[in-house]
């Protein structure tokens, strides 16, 4: 009789395993189904892995990240979930910050809060003189604290008037009243004695352009200056003390009440 098939052409008995390598002891027990169709779940979670891990390598390219490491691609990697809620986490706090910073704060009473005035607003007429009748100059902090009144080309006795008569009954009666224009005008009869009221000509319109808020044409305007040479308040195209007398009482502070 002929030998058998499969027996290496020598009758010998084949070798365990058929002749096959073992496979690797990790793989562990390999069963081979008789039907293939049990092999469908198995196989759809394979091909959920391989989705997933071609998802992630698409995001990493688009956000420009590292390749991600061999062995990664199972159902236990985070994939792009932690570092999506870090980045929203960084997002929403800055969110946060930037409307706590621009949100407008308030009072305890409700009001707004307004910014205190900046120095560069603050107005001196320290460092000016003026001419007398004579010709003689006079330092203004010489002659304050008082009320300035510009009447270039006005007589305007009824300012003038007025508003000696609202300093005499003002809280400040040691202020003064100067009456200034291009040339020193001339005074009215009849003031208030009570009140000191000198007459000043300010060639170089120096008060003027030292005011920046004032009108720059030639009309009338009143300028509280206090007892160290700042400006209290200034009032453009005046005709009456009744815009600026109930400020009066502000001259009599000292400076260093203000400070």
């Amino acid at each position: 009789m002929g030998t058998l098939r499969g027996d290496n052409g020598g009758g010998e008995r084949p070798q365990d395993g058929g002749g096959l390598p073992d496979l690797p002891p990790e793989w562990g027990t390999i069963i081979i189904p008789d039907d293939a169709g049990a092999l469908d779940d198995d196989g759809t979670s394979i091909r959920r892995q391989f989705r997933r891990a071609a998802m992630r390598r698409r995001w990493r390219r688009r956000l420009h990240l590292k390749p991600e490491p061999i062995g990664r691609a199972t159902d236990d990697s985070p994939g792009l979930a932690v570092p999506l809620l870090i980045m929203s986490i960084a997002v929403i706090a800055t969110l946060v910050s930037l409307f706590a910073v621009a949100w407008p704060r308030r009072n305890p009473d409700g009001t707004p809060q307004l910014t205190p005035p900046s120095p560069a607003a603050v107005v001196t007429l320290a460092g000016l003189s003026l001419f007398n009748p004579q010709g003689e100059a006079v330092p203004i902090r010489d002659l304050t604290p008082g009320v300035v009144l510009l009447v270039e080309g006005c007589s305007c006795e009824e300012l003038i008037t007025g508003t000696v008569d609202a300093v005499a009954a003002s809280k400040a009666p040691s202020a003064q009243v100067l009456v200034v224009g291009v040339r020193a005008p001339s005074l009215p009869s009849g003031l208030n004695d009570k009140v000191k009221v000198r007459a000043f000509a300010d060639p170089n319109s120096s008060i003027r352009a030292a005011v920046p808020f004032l009108a720059p044409s030639r009309t009338t305007a009143a300028i509280l200056v206090a007892a160290d040479g700042h400006v209290l308040r200034a009032v453009s195209s005046v005709t009456t003390a009744d815009s600026f007398d109930f400020e009066l009482a502000n001259l009599a502070v000292t400076p260093s009440s203000t400070a």
